[in-house]
């Protein structure tokens, strides 16, 4: 059902015919003689001045040497004409099931409001538009069919709404970096990019991500941080764009710095595990329960962040103060925070312990 459109009717719209109209008025021309000092059938000049037909540029140049006007004047009056037409006409096909999904996706308008990427001034009609140009989607209803085919990992508790999450992917796509990489991935610079990633993680200012992004472009990776949203519990995305670079985006779900940087070396475990193999194609959605790739994922994160061998025997040391985790940390080239996260996921210490020292990121402008 088509939505009610409380904006200007298309009959109010002034069609260029009008002004010719006006003109031959104004000068006491007949429609005859017009149409014989300008070269077309007196049926077809009537037909334009009736608002039925288009000023073309033939006429348009024709008018020019009868009424001493510029045919490009007559040509941007068609043109606008045409955009105002349109934008009705834009504005009738928005349908209700459309503006049903504005509702459902009111935290992210929110949010694009928010950092001024929409109008808080549009009736629901026009914000339907403004969505379809940001999401790049031809009906907003559409946006739910988009959600299968995106390469993240999903918390297994989390509800999902299929309209958000495919806002969410619209927006990872849209933050596409301006800037070129110009270089491509390589896994055997994978030990190299770790090392300069820990240094990124050392880091005392708490705003990471310029660096980090420059890092990362570095080495073939395209980095941003996307907000999260409810409805789409998504820890991290990944595509190989078409010129062969891949984009990697995060979000800050939780805030806590340990899980966010596992999140990014578990993404970057299934680049440098082969997990994206064909330019423009995403991980697939089921990878969240492919239990050989999650874990191999899982895996290179872990073990990058804190080498296997090291953190067997730091655990059978036994010893789990704080003072013995900084020194444990510093071996690895890790902040504090990283060793007390593992532990508290591993069992070894409860959830509430150290947990004065872990940090969380606050957003910056994203």
């Amino acid at each position: 059902m088509a939505a009610k459109n409380h904006g200007l009717s298309p009959d109010l719209l002034i069609h260029p015919g009008e002004t010719i109209n006006d003109l031959l008025e104004e000068r006491s021309i007949t429609q005859k003689e017009l149409s014989q000092r300008v070269g077309v059938s007196e049926a077809f000049l009537s037909d334009v001045i009736h608002g039925k037909k288009d000023i073309s540029k033939g006429l348009a140049m024709g008018l020019e040497y009868a009424f001493g006007i510029p045919s490009s004047f007559w040509l941007n009056l068609q043109a606008n004409y045409d955009a105002e037409l349109l934008n009705l006409q834009e504005q009738d096909s928005v349908r209700e099931e459309e503006i049903s999904v504005l509702k459902s996706i009111h935290e992210i308008v929110d949010y694009l409001k928010k950092r001024s990427l929409l109008s808080g001034k549009l009736t629901k009609e026009q914000m339907v538009i403004e969505l379809r140009k940001i999401f790049h989607i031809s009906s907003l209803t559409r946006l739910s069919l988009l959600a299968p085919s995106g390469a993240f990992r999903i918390s297994e508790n989390a509800k999902i709404n299929p309209d958000v999450l495919g806002a969410w992917l619209c927006l990872c796509k849209a933050q596409r970096s301006e800037k070129q990489i110009e270089y491509y991935f390589e896994k055997d610079r994978v030990d190299e990019l770790v090392y300069e990633i820990k240094k990124i993680m050392m880091m005392e200012e708490s705003d990471f991500q310029e660096s980090l992004s420059e890092l990362l472009a570095q080495y073939g990776i395209d980095f941003s941080i996307v907000h999260n949203f409810k409805g789409a519990p998504v820890h991290g995305y990944i595509v190989r764009t078409d010129d062969d670079v891949y984009q990697m985006v995060l979000t800050l779900r939780g805030a806590f710095a340990d899980k966010f940087w596992f999140s990014l070396f578990h993404e970057l475990g299934h680049i440098v595990n082969g997990d994206i193999t064909k330019t423009g194609s995403f991980i697939d959605a089921q990878y969240a329960k492919d239990k050989k790739r999650e874990s191999a994922a899982d895996y290179f994160a872990s073990n990058s962040l804190l080498e296997h061998t090291s953190y067997e025997h730091f655990l059978e040391r036994g010893s789990f103060t704080y003072t013995s985790i900084q020194k444990y940390a510093k071996t690895q080239n890790v902040p504090s925070y990283v060793v007390i996260g593992r532990l508290q996921h591993d069992g070894i210490i409860p959830w509430d312990r150290y947990q004065k020292y872990k940090l969380r990121y606050k957003w910056a402008k994203i």
